[in-house]
């Protein structure tokens, strides 16, 4: 089987080409030789990385029945320690199994299940490595162990876990991208112009999920009117109901805007004053989606709207 017929097992998946196609290469090489590397899939949130892995993985099937692996699919945060990893996960599900493992959120992952996983990823010629733990010993065949991270924070990643992984950066959803997810949830549903591209999408923050909830707001908005079309009046009704801002802020990122509106280039401590907040919850948190935007801008003599902020004002 081709790569290129491999890539067209995604195509229940809206964007992520790049990923798509590198993940076809490596699905297509498993194909022929039984090994895949473990990949890290880095996204920021709602962008389809546990989707993505599911179908990555649904694609890892058995040569002789063509039916996918068995997937686990494992919160990194519920994992306690090494010994629940091993007593709870990898002797109920890895010992001598063919499964695909799908560690979400792994930058959760505890600092001694990390330096476990370093060991067994770290196997001989033929994909094989042992590991051994309290009384457990596991052979673990990588022909047959097939491990998928996933993480919204790579940065607190372990750099040698990262070293061993093939790293896939998920990109952000453009806009036609976030219509087309929104069209897909709303089936028999009509629009008039661009509206889901032009209006609705820049409001989703690039996010699925946000597509999907708006999605059935949309929908029950249709319902309570009696119609299967939704317009632009609609929208602007929508909008002004739910109160939702431009670019989808919230209403303490449009509350700096609005500081720096009135009081102009302002130094991160003033700022924090005037908002009542802490200096790295506005570093961290609230300007970062307004630094993205090209709303504001940081500078040694401190913040201040860009011209596209300014003109957030004149509309």
């Amino acid at each position: 089987m081709t790569t290129t017929t491999a890539a067209n097992m995604f195509n229940n998946i809206i964007g992520q080409d790049a990923a798509k196609r590198k993940l076809s290469f490596f699905i297509d090489g498993y194909r022929k030789r039984r090994t895949v590397p473990h990949v890290l899939l880095t996204a920021p949130k709602g962008t389809g990385k546990t989707m993505l892995a599911k179908e990555f993985a649904r694609n890892l099937r058995d040569s002789s029945t063509q039916k996918p692996k068995p997937y686990l699919e494992i919160n990194c945060a519920t994992i306690k320690n090494l010994k629940s990893f091993v007593e709870q996960i990898m002797h109920v599900h890895m010992n001598d199994n063919d499964i695909t493992v799908l560690f979400d959120e792994c930058s959760e992952l505890p600092k001694d299940v990390t330096m476990a996983l370093l060991t067994m990823l770290n196997p001989n010629k033929d994909d094989k490595n042992e590991f051994h733990y309290d009384g457990y010993s596991f052979d673990i065949d990588f022909k047959k162990i097939t491990f998928i991270f996933a993480t919204t924070e790579p940065q607190d990643l372990f750099h040698a876990l990262v070293d061993r992984l093939e790293r896939i950066d998920l990109d952000e959803y453009s806009y036609d991208e976030l219509a087309q997810i929104l069209q897909l949830n709303l089936d028999g549903i009509t629009f008039e112009g661009d509206i889901l591209s032009r209006f609705i999408a820049p409001t989703l923050r690039g996010n699925a999920r946000a597509a999907a909830k708006m999605a059935t707001h949309i929908k029950n908005y249709c319902a309570s009117k009696g119609t299967n079309r939704f317009t632009l009046t609609g929208w602007r009704d929508l909008k002004r109901t739910l109160d939702i801002l431009p670019f989808g802020m919230t209403k303490i990122e449009l509350r700096l805007l609005e500081t720096l509106h009135r009081d102009g280039m302002l130094r991160l401590y003033n700022l924090a004053a005037k908002m009542q907040m802490t200096r790295s919850a506005i570093q961290n948190g609230i300007e970062v989606y307004l630094q993205k935007l090209n709303l504001i801008e940081v500078t040694q003599n401190g913040r201040r709207l860009t011209k596209d902020g300014e003109q957030l004002f004149k509309q």
